[in-house]
């Protein structure tokens, strides 16, 4: 170690230094480094001469941070004593809290003296805890007390009017403007309107981006980023200021004391800050809580995490797709059928094949699959059969009763509102009254949510008819289902949102022509027509009507099966087999396939070649998942329950 009075290094010998400079923000400047850089290597000249080697360790970040990667480096090179002085202007451009004393003491443990110049801290001294203890304590104190100065200034600003930025529709004159100088953007007016309305009737984010980009509307004046994005539409919808009203607080900053790293969290309720400005509002105030709400509820499975043990994103889209992605399910195991299968992009496998859980690995070509079950809907709307005279009298019947319930619900609904909203009453009474504290504060808040869902309940209730809707007739059923698949058609994302109010679930599940082969992919769903008319589909008389249960195969027949019934006609009728072939324009191998085929199903006695497949064939050697060391069969209900 190099001893405090020796002001010179022996002859021959050559002190390592090791200098350390940072500075917390990019709004620092830069030449700060070089200024401590430069006061640590004078004083280093007037104490031990020129014969010095200079190692410098420099970095911008929060002092706080322990995860630096120049704080390792600095442990590294104390640890492998790679210098025999460090030294700092002052102890926090190392390191701060609790942290700097264990470094120290690191450095002790290693014989490598350490210096910081402005706290007067060398660790050849005996009283060199003493003061790094208060260092250590200053700073944390002079971090605290500007923070605490910080959040009162801008409190104070707020109250007063400051607003930094604003999000898109709105204009501010100047950069020192307050809120009640901004003004609405008459453009954005409209634009703003076609995003709520979009979003009420039951458009994704994404979708609503998509329009905003192909209409070329901005993202606004502060927004970094040119182009529109659902974290952008987001954040916009989520500000108040759309309904006039202006907030502040709801976010603050804690420290995660392993790392020093800050995260983000909900504010306490008494630190919320409200402003209203109500010559800013967009939407209505009830409007607008009643999209949040609902927009956050459609949202809400998409986080991840566990309620009950079971899987609270089980069934929810997560993202956009083309259809008939994230609606076919495997009957073998249950898991849905994925996108991407055997390394085809156009093809669905199971996703239980995948992960080694299920032995059904057959894919199938989704563009084909779309086709043909968009064919099978065609072809059922085209069979529907008139409406029996009986169903108005049903429906009138079913829509009386509705009514009486909802009736009642209603009332329920607002006894409940007025329960609620007294006992809101009375606590904000008893803050009135000096008793103040954060449960009363955080119940007000709860009661507020409360009394805000029953109303936006009630506003659904209320706005259901009295009297029975007008049907449709079963012409212009026919003609609403085939224009609007027809108009959706050429765009697959809007295509597969409509195709989910007409099919729930389609189930997958492998067949297999009796005399043998590979394996096929046959769907079996319910397709409610209903679905085009959502005024009247939740009416069980007029639902039942449209609603059909249907099979499709999901791939093209091979030749032995295409052409069976022809071929086994025409032999029948007394044709040669080279005659069949001839005049079908197949060869006659394949004609005598055709027969082998029949014959096999008449062995069997079935009418259908194709049959279910229920387990992995033993002659079919290219499935072979199942014995992969890796394979458990694991349905989805299993682990749903795990």
């Amino acid at each position: 170690m190099i001893s405090q009075g020796n002001r010179t290094v022996e002859q021959g010998m050559f002190l390592r230094v090791l200098v350390v400079a940072r500075i917390s923000t990019e709004h620092q400047d830069l030449r700060s480094l070089d200024d401590q850089i430069a006061i640590c290597r004078q004083w280093c000249e007037r104490q031990f001469g020129n014969r010095l080697t200079y190692r410098v360790i420099q970095s911008q970040g929060s002092g706080e941070r322990l995860d630096r990667r120049e704080l390792r480096d600095l442990e590294d090179a104390i640890e492998s004593r790679k210098c025999d002085l460090l030294i700092a202007e002052d102890l926090g451009r190392i390191c701060r809290r609790n942290m700097a004393i264990s470094f120290l003491e690191l450095a002790e443990d290693n014989n490598v003296r350490v210096v910081t110049l402005n706290d007067n801290l060398d660790t050849d001294n005996d009283d060199w805890r003493f003061k790094a203890g208060f260092a250590t304590m200053h700073h944390e104190f002079s971090n605290a007390d500007t923070a605490k100065r910080i959040r009162r200034s801008l409190r104070n600003r707020f109250m007063q009017g400051m607003i930094k930025t604003v999000p898109f529709g709105y204009l501010k004159p100047a950069d020192g403007a307050t809120d009640a100088e901004v003004t609405k953007d008459p453009d954005a007016g409209p634009i703003i309107e076609e995003i709520i309305e979009r979003l009420e009737k039951g458009q994704s984010y994404s979708e609503v981006v998509d329009w905003l980009k192909l209409s070329g509307v901005p993202t606004g004046r502060y927004v970094r980023s040119d182009n529109w994005t659902v974290s952008i539409l987001s954040n916009l919808l989520h500000n108040p200021i759309l309904k006039g009203v202006r907030v502040a607080n709801r976010k603050m900053s804690k420290r995660i004391n392993k790392t020093g790293r800050r995260v983000s969290v909900n504010a306490p309720p008494e630190d919320l800050l409200v402003r209203a400005c109500p010559h800013l509002a967009f939407i209505d105030a009830d409007r607008y809580d009643r999209l949040i709400r609902m927009m956050d509820e459609k949202n809400a499975p998409f986080r991840r995490k566990m309620v009950n043990g079971r899987d609270s994103r089980a069934n929810v889209p997560t993202k956009r797709t083309r259809f008939p992605g994230q609606q076919v399910y495997c009957r073998i195991c249950g898991h849905p059928f994925v996108w991407g299968g055997h390394g085809q992009q156009d093809h669905m496998m199971c996703k239980g094949a995948k992960e080694y859980a299920c032995w059904q690995s057959t894919t199938f070509d989704g563009n084909l699959a779309a086709k043909k079950i968009l064919a099978a809907v065609y072809d059922e709307i085209e069979l529907l059969p008139a409406f029996p005279e009986t169903l108005f009298q049903e429906v009138d019947a079913e829509v009386r009763s509705l009514t009486d319930s909802r009736i009642s619900e209603i009332k329920i609904v607002e006894r409940e509102i007025a329960r609620l909203q007294l006992e809101m009453d009375n606590l904000v009474n008893f803050i009135a009254g000096g008793n103040a504290s954060e449960s009363i504060a955080a119940r007000i808040l709860e009661r507020e949510e409360q009394i805000g869902e029953g109303k936006s309940r009630l506003t659904e209730l209320k706005a259901r008819p009295d009297s029975a809707p007008t049907l449709p007739s079963m012409s212009e059923v026919r003609e609403i289902a085939r224009n609007s698949l027809q108009e959706l058609a050429a765009d697959p994302y809007a295509l597969s949102r409509m195709m989910r109010h007409l099919i729930e679930r389609i189930e997958a599940f492998p067949v297999r022509l009796c005399d043998g082969g590979a394996l096929f992919i046959r769907a079996n769903f319910e397709l409610r027509l209903a679905g085009f008319f959502p005024g009247v589909s939740e009416i069980p008389a007029f639902s039942e009507l449209l609603t059909r249960k249907l099979q499709v195969n999901l791939f093209e027949p091979v030749q032995r099966s295409q052409y069976r019934k022809e071929i086994v006609a025409q032999r029948a009728a007394g044709r040669f087999q080279r005659e069949i072939a001839a005049d079908l324009g197949i060869t006659q191998p394949a004609v005598q396939n055709a027969l082998r085929l029949q014959k096999r199903m008449d062995e069997l006695g079935v009418e259908e070649p194709y049959l279910p497949v229920n387990e992995p064939p033993v002659d079919l050697t290219k499935m072979r998942r199942h014995k992969h060391p890796r394979y458990r069969f694991r349905p989805k209900s299993d682990e749903a329950e795990e």
